[in-house]
């Protein structure tokens, strides 16, 4: 059911939609979060075919190496899409540190632990401890009729949210719903996101991961040092 919207929301959320379209227009090729992957990986080929062009051997560490930096250089100033970079950086801490989570599972047998540590949780509880995560402003952004987004990105098939949980969780699914770009980064923008917490959740999901792989290698190492001490 569409609700009224407010004259001062409008005024508050139209401008943030606005800057961000006008940020995304300098990137035409990146229209959804997939895209922009797609952009770096084609920075990288172009690294790659230099290298290959003047007869230089370069490894895939400081082929990355230049490739963040040329990314970085060209979205310099752009705010939308140094969030969106920011959001890669955050998803890549996020995935990584699942990884060893799982490997340190299998290593030691521990079943249905996965997700011991979620994402979702974790960004949620630093909003809330910042005071962000304004739910009104998330949705009120999609029941402006003077930007009728729903019916400006109805040619995207991506993953319609219904509450604050859907939104959070999606937020680390992009790979599986990636969303049109522009829209992504207005409602993080809308629900209170900034680029520097983005980082700061990616940084503290790590620590948490980084503290769980070691209080299960310590728990299972002493598990182990008494079974040998009682033979």
């Amino acid at each position: 059911m569409r609700k009224d919207i407010t004259l001062e929301t409008k005024e508050r959320l139209i401008p943030i939609y606005e800057q961000v379209e006008k940020d995304f227009s300098k990137f035409p090729d990146i229209k959804t979060t997939e895209d922009f992957f797609a952009w770096r990986d084609n920075i990288k080929k172009e690294i790659e075919d230099e290298f290959v062009k003047a007869q230089k051997p370069c490894d895939d560490a400081t082929k990355k190496i230049l490739r963040n930096k040329k990314v970085e250089e060209a979205i310099q100033g752009n705010e939308s899409l140094e969030m969106l970079y920011a959001w890669t950086k955050c998803d890549r801490m996020v995935t990584g540190t699942k990884a060893l989570i799982r490997t340190v599972n299998d290593r030691y047998g521990i079943e249905d632990n996965d997700h011991v540590i979620k994402a979702s949780d974790v960004l949620h509880n630093h909003l809330i401890e910042n005071g962000k995560g304004n739910v009104s402003d998330l949705f009120d952004l999609f029941q402006i009729q003077e930007l009728n987004l729903l019916v400006k990105y109805q040619n995207y098939e991506f993953k319609h949210i219904t509450n604050r949980f859907e939104f959070e969780r999606l937020i680390f699914k992009q790979d599986e719903y990636p969303w049109p770009a522009p829209l992504f980064i207005a409602a993080l923008k809308a629900y209170g996101v900034e680029t520097e917490d983005l980082l700061a959740i990616g940084r503290k999901f790590l620590f948490l991961g980084k503290n769980y792989i070691e209080e299960v290698k310590n728990n299972y190492s002493n598990t182990e040092e008494k079974k040998h001490t009682h033979k």
